[in-house]
C-alpha cells in the first residue's frame, strides 16, 4: 500500500507507462549484437538527482540509473536488462537475490522501472531533469577489495544471455554489459545508539516564510513518508503536529510529505499547498541525509487556498480540514456530448521497409520486411495497455485501437539469425529521433492514421571483422521469451 501511493502521488507519468507486466515488455527487448549498444549507466542516490556520485556511506544508499544526460547524448537500448553487484574485477558476484529479482526496463532510452516477480528491486524518485528512474542494488554482500570497491554491471536479455542452474549467475557477452564502479565507505558515530530518531512537527504557515513561528496552529492526521535502508513507512502527525519514527542508525533516509486535500466537505476548490521545506534546485521539498543521531527539526509547513468571490485562489486565514480525499469540484464538468457518427475504434498501420540508401524515407522501390513487432502503446480512460502487430509479407502492418487513445509506437528492433549470420545486426534508420532519442511516433487518435513507417538498415561483418551495410536486407531474430520459473518448496 505504501509503494503504490509513492507510486500514485510522485511518479504517475512514468509509471504509468512503465508499470505494466513481464509478458507486455516482451516486446521491449532488442538487438544483441558483437557491436556492443549505446547509452551508459551510472549509480546515484534514490532521487536520482546525483549522477557518478561514486562514494557511499551505506550499501542502501546505492542506486542504478541510465540514460541520456542532455539532449547530444544517446539513450540506452528499450528492453529488458538483469543488473549485478560484483567485485572490481568481476570475478565474485556479491549480489545475493535470484537473478530474476534482479531486472529493470529501459524505455524511451532510460531506466524506467524494476521488472520481475514480487522479490523485484525498490525503486527510487525518477530524475527531474531526465526521466529516469533509480534502481536499488541492494541486497549485496560486502566486497572483498581493499578499498571498498564495486563494481556494478547492466546486462541486455537476449539468445546469448542465460541464468546459470544456481539462479543466481548470468552467462553473457561482455558485448552485452556495461558497468560502473563505486566505493562504500561507512563513517562510524561513536557516539551514537543503535537506532536514532527521525522526527518533526507539521504547521500552518499562515506568514508563509517556511519556518515554524510560535503560535502558528500545528496540524494533525498529516502523513509523512520515511524511506531509511529496508524500512517504509508512513508516519501520521498526532494532535500536536507531531511525527517521529526511529531508524536504524547510520540508514540513508528520505523524508517527504504526502500533501492532503481539504476533504469532501472542504470548501469546494480549495487546497494545500506546501511552503517548508523550501524546495532545492530539482524541486524536491523534503529531507535527505544519513541518521548518525537523532534528527527531531525535519519540519513540513503549509497553508490552504480557499476561491474568493471572483473564483481566484487566496491564502486562508485559519487551517482548511486534512483529509485524503478530494474536495469538491466548484463546478461540475459537464458530459462530453455523444457523437452518433464516430466509431469507437481507430486504425492505425504503417509499413517496415529496408532503407537500402538509408535517407530515413520509404521510397519506390525499397524492399519490405516481415516479422518485424511493432510495439504500440496505448493510454486512454480505461488504463495504460501495451499491445502491438507483427509485419504481412508485404512489410505492413495494422492495428485496431481504441478511439481518441494517446498512443506512443515503437518498433521491436529484432536480431539477425545468430546461426546464419554470426556477427550481423540491425540498425534502425527512420523514423528520426526526437529530442529524447526516441524513434517512432507519438499522439492521440481522432480518426484512422497511416503512414507509421519504420526504416532499417542490416550490417554484416566483413573479412576483418568491420560491420558493412548489407544491400539486402538480413533474417529477422527475435530471442524467446524468459520462462516462467517452476515453483519451489519453502527451504528446499
Amino acid at each position: 500500500m505504501i509503494i503504490s501511493k509513492l507510486k500514485s502521488r510522485t511518479i504517475v507519468v512514468l509509471f504509468a507507462l512503465a508499470a505494466t507486466s513481464a509478458a507486455s515488455f516482451y516486446f521491449f527487448q532488442t538487438k544483441s549484437s558483437a557491436a556492443g549498444f549505446n547509452g551508459s549507466i551510472f549509480t546515484t542516490t534514490f532521487d536520482g538527482q546525483t549522477v557518478n556520485a561514486n562514494i557511499y556511506s551505506s550499501k542502501d544508499a546505492v542506486y542504478l540509473s541510465g540514460g541520456p544526460q542532455n539532449e547530444n547524448a544517446s539513450g540506452l537500448p528499450d528492453g529488458t536488462y538483469y543488473f549485478q553487484v560484483t567485485d572490481p574485477s568481476g570475478a565474485t558476484l556479491l549480489s545475493t537475490d535470484a537473478a530474476e529479482c534482479r531486472q529493470l526496463v529501459v524505455f524511451m532510452g532510460r531506466v524506467a522501472a524494476a521488472e520481475g516477480p514480487s522479490c523485484q528491486h525498490f525503486t527510487g524518485i525518477p530524475n527531474s531533469a531526465n526521466g529516469s528512474t533509480p534502481i536499488k542494488l541492494s541486497p549485496f554482500n560486502d566486497t572483498p577489495n581493499s578499498g571498498s570497491q564495486y563494481k556494478v554491471w547492466l546486462i541486455r536479455q537476449g539468445s546469448n544471455t542465460t541464468v546459470a542452474s544456481d539462479g543466481m549467475h548470468l552467462n553473457f557477452s561482455p558485448s552485452n554489459a556495461k558497468t560502473d564502479n563505486f566505493k562504500v565507505v561507512f563513517v562510524a558515530c561513536g557516539n551514537c545508539t543503535p537506532t536514532s530518531l527521525l522526527g518533526g512537527r507539521k504547521f500552518y504557515d499562515a506568514n508563509g516564510n517556511a519556518l515554524y513561528d510560535d503560535g502558528e496552529p500545528l496540524l494533525e492526521g498529516v502523513q509523512i513518508l520515511v524511506i531509511a535502508g529496508a524500512t517504509t513507512q508512513v508516519v501520521t502527525t498526532d494532535a500536536s503536529g507531531n511525527w517521529s519514527l526511529a531508524i536504524p542508525t547510520g540508514s540513508e533516509y528520505f523524508v517527504i510529505e504526502f500533501l492532503p486535500f481539504t476533504g469532501a466537505e472542504g470548501e469546494p476548490g480549495s487546497f494545500w499547498n506546501q511552503t517548508a521545506p523550501v524546495a532545492g534546485a530539482e524541486g524536491f521539498q523534503g529531507y535527505i541525509g544519513t541518521a548518525n543521531g537523532d534528527q527531531t527539526g525535519l519540519n513540513f509547513g503549509n497553508v490552504c487556498y480557499v476561491l474568493d468571490s471572483q473564483g481566484n485562489p487566496v491564502v486562508a486565514t485559519s487551517p482548511c480540514d486534512v483529509s485524503y480525499t478530494p474536495p469538491p469540484d466548484p463546478t461540475p464538468t459537464p458530459a462530453p456530448t455523444p457523437c452518433p457518427d464516430c466509431s469507437p475504434t481507430s486504425v492505425i498501420s504503417g509499413t517496415k521497409f529496408y532503407d537500402a540508401n538509408r535517407n530515413g524515407s520509404f521510397e519506390p522501390g525499397e524492399v519490405p520486411v516481415a516479422n518485424v513487432q511493432i510495439v504500440v502503446v496505448l493510454s486512454s480512460s480505461d488504463g495504460v495497455v501495451v499491445t502491438g502487430a507483427t509485419t504481412d509479407e508485404s512489410g505492413n502492418w495494422s492495428l485496431v485501437v481504441p478511439f481518441g487513445a494517446t498512443y506512443l509506437i515503437s518498433e521491436y528492433v529484432p536480431d539477425t539469425d545468430p546461426e546464419q549470420e554470426p556477427g550481423s545486426f540491425w540498425e534502425q534508420t527512420a523514423p528520426a529521433a526526437d529530442d529524447e532519442g526516441f524513434r517512432g511516433y507519438r499522439g492521440t487518435l481522432n480518426g484512422d492514421q497511416s503512414g507509421f513507417n519504420f526504416g532499417d538498415i542490416c550490417f554484416n561483418v566483413d573479412t576483418n571483422g568491420n560491420p558493412v551495410a548489407s544491400s539486402v536486407p538480413c533474417t529477422v531474430h527475435y530471442p524467446p521469451p524468459l520462462p516462467t520459473p517452476t515453483p519451489t518448496p519453502d527451504n528446499q
